[in-house]
């Protein structure tokens, strides 16, 4: 029987112990695979070791991060006067039920003369309940609007001194400089303001807005097509640059240290509203004047006043005129002789001198056809011509000018003598009001009218240091500039000259203004808010784009198969347009250097040549001479047709914004701006 079960367990016993290792096997996968051998509970979950390493790196970062931005509560000091005042209404000083009140802050002295005894920090001087007002924020300007120029300018820092201060004087007369800018102009409605502020209990002497000035933000237009990010736009030296004191308190007691320092920039602040909201753009010798962006009721003045002073210019023939017998020869028909500044926005030019440019008198050529006396005649324009030229070379502008307006009135100036004779004019009378204008102290004094009378400053603030003069009463008052529509709203403006030409951009403005509680801290529901001197508003809605006025321009001007074409290229250069032609293939960057006539002249009364840069960096990527176009013809009663015509038409690559675009030989012809360059060229 023994050796019957041995049998079975020898037969047997390989099999147990493949068993015995299946079970061992099956029990190390689960605890090592499927379940893990060393799990934990953790804040009420079970997690193995990678788990629990993860869970507890996570809540250390978390309790790290807690601890570096924990911030300690600050100490709560009581104030003197708080404790004066808590002393003084409780104990035996405090009001029993039913017996009167508790001790007043004022004690009156048991004689007849002297003053009240006042206990400070008891009685409340401020005028306003304490701890109740909160800041108004400033609010929205209406959707700006946009003007830009490229100007010849002195860039001088506008400042507002103080009233006891006196503007540093400069021996040096100022260097002008070419300056691209875009001004952004707002209406701000300031009984609208005063309304919010009586609405949230200021007292109504505070409630009265005084603008220390603007913000502006533009964004810029990618070769996306899309918009950057808005960016704060630095203040120019264009814009008044006035300095704000910090309010100083003390420590225990609370008061305002520097009461005397914060009221004199309040005055400052207050006497120079116009200039703050409204500030005067820099002296401009030539190019673009400064004009008001077209703003609601400001729409057309411009070009109404345009043509009525051309109709001035003109006279009331067009043309050249001939002199008859005995007479002299009337007004000739051309561009006005300059532009002046519109100090406040509303005149564009200067209108007619009403000049007699009669200088010889007598029989007409048709009526006396002597050759010897056309000889002598025109023998003495030409002198006139080269002296005048000399004039301009020696800075004589006076006898510059009437030379040239002799040459005007000449019967026998030719066309060449008329447009040079035209040239000296406006150049003498540019350089003869700059004379004056610095000679005179200020730059454009500006009258009731609200017009300048110079070509600076919108008001006639010099440049170096806003216009001064002690009390305000005895300053000339400025009437500020209002919607005409709704007076309550009255313009401000900002000036930007950091732009880039040609590149397209829009804005936003927001107005900043005095804290009428700086320093008032008892006052403050958050006494944090005493501490800052001014203001900061809503942001406008953003303007229309605009492109800055670029510094060249150029436009097809013919082909030249089979693979190359024409273009004039236009320079602005010391404020006028002059115009090179050149040659271009694909590949080819537009422009280049060429050496020409300047329009300015040596003591010699010789014109001076310069080497001026005509590159404008746009790349030529693409000609097709004889491009199959459909163009769109205007017909009767306002029914269009279309009509295939061939054209030359270039690709070229924007260096001002990374775009491509084209142009058409067929439309650069009668383009506007072409037009308008080929009126103003030299």
């Amino acid at each position: 029987m023994t050796n019957r079960w041995l049998q079975l367990v020898e037969a047997h016993v390989e099999k147990g112990i493949l068993g015995l290792a299946a079970l061992f096997m099956v029990g190390m996968l689960w605890m090592y695979l499927i379940k893990s051998p060393n799990s934990v509970d953790y804040q009420g979950q079970q997690r193995g070791p990678r788990e629990l390493l993860e869970a507890i790196k996570h809540d250390a970062d978390d309790l790290d991060r807690v601890v570096r931005n924990a911030k300690g509560e600050e100490p709560k000091v009581e104030k003197f006067s708080e404790r004066l005042r808590r002393h003084h209404n409780e104990g035996i000083f405090a009001a029993a039920p039913g017996e009167g009140p508790a001790l007043t802050p004022e004690l009156t002295l048991a004689a007849s003369f002297g003053r009240k005894i006042e206990v400070p920090g008891l009685k409340d001087t401020e005028g306003d309940a304490a701890g109740s007002i909160v800041l108004v924020t400033p609010l929205r300007p209406v959707q700006p609007k946009l003007r830009t120029g490229r100007s010849l300018a002195i860039r001088e820092q506008s400042r507002i001194v103080g009233l006891d201060e006196t503007p540093a004087a400069t021996d040096e007369p100022p260097k002008s400089e070419e300056v691209a800018w875009v001004t952004v102009a707002s209406y701000f409605n300031k009984k609208a303001q005063y309304e919010e502020m009586i609405k949230v209990g200021y007292a109504p002497y505070r409630s009265k807005a005084y603008v220390v000035g603007l913000d502006a933000q533009r964004q810029e237009i990618l070769s996306t097509g899309e918009y950057s990010d808005w960016r704060d736009v630095a203040n120019g030296k264009a814009m008044p640059k006035i300095e704000l004191p910090e309010p100083q308190f003390d420590d225990q007691t609370g008061e305002l240290i520097n009461k005397d320092e914060i009221r004199q920039t309040f005055a400052t602040v207050k006497e120079y509203q116009p200039e703050l909201m409204q500030p005067p753009f820099y002296m401009v010798e030539a190019g673009d004047f400064w004009e008001i962006p077209a703003l609601a009721g400001y729409e057309d003045d411009d070009e109404e006043e345009e043509e009525e002073e051309e109709a001035l210019a003109a006279g009331p023939t067009r043309g050249r005129r001939t002199a008859a017998p005995g007479t002299t020869a009337g007004p000739t028909r051309g561009r006005p002789s300059g532009r002046g500044v519109t100090g406040r926005g509303t005149s564009r030019g200067r209108g007619g001198r009403g000049v007699s440019r009669g200088s010889r008198t007598g029989a007409t050529p048709g009526a006396q056809d002597d050759a010897d006396e056309k000889r002598a005649a025109r023998k003495q324009i030409r002198a006139d011509l080269t002296e005048a030229k000399k004039m301009l070379g020696k800075k004589e502008y006076e006898e510059a000018r009437r030379l040239a307006e002799r040459i005007l009135g000449d019967a026998y100036a030719s066309k060449g003598d008329i447009r040079n004779a035209k040239q000296i004019v406006k150049l003498a009378e540019n350089w003869l009001e700059i004379q004056a204008e610095r000679g005179g102290g200020t730059r454009g004094a500006v009258g009731r009218g609200g017009r300048s009378a110079g070509r600076t400053s919108g008001r006639g603030m010099a440049p170096t240091a806003a216009r001064r003069g002690g009390p305000v009463s005895q300053r000339e008052a400025i009437e500020l500039i209002a919607n005409p529509e709704k007076t309550d709203e009255v313009a401000v403006w900002f000036h930007d000259d950091t732009v880039e030409a040609g590149k397209t951009y829009r804005y936003r403005l927001r107005v900043k203004l005095w804290n009428r509680y700086v320093g008032r801290m008892r006052s403050m529901t958050d006494p944090e808010q005493a501490k800052q001197p001014i203001v900061a508003g809503d942001w406008s809605y953003p303007s229309e784009p605009i492109t800055v006025t670029p510094s060249t321009y150029f436009f097809l001007s013919g082909s030249r198969p089979p693979d190359a074409a024409n273009l004039d290229v236009w320079k602005w250069r010391g404020g006028r347009w002059f115009k090179q032609r050149f040659d271009v293939s694909i590949g080819d960057v537009i422009g280049g250097v060429r050496n020409i006539k300047t329009g300015e002249y040596d003591a010699e009364g010789e014109e001076v040549r310069a080497d001026v840069k005509f590159t404008t960096g746009a790349v030529v990527l693409d000609l097709r001479i004889n491009e199959q176009l459909k163009f769109r013809w205007p017909g009767k009663n306002g029914v269009f047709s279309y009509r295939d015509k061939t054209s030359t038409v270039m690709t070229y690559l924007d260096p001002a914004d990374g775009q491509v675009k084209e142009r058409v030989l067929i439309f650069d012809r009668s383009d506007p701006k072409n037009k308008e360059l080929k009126d103003e060229a030299w």
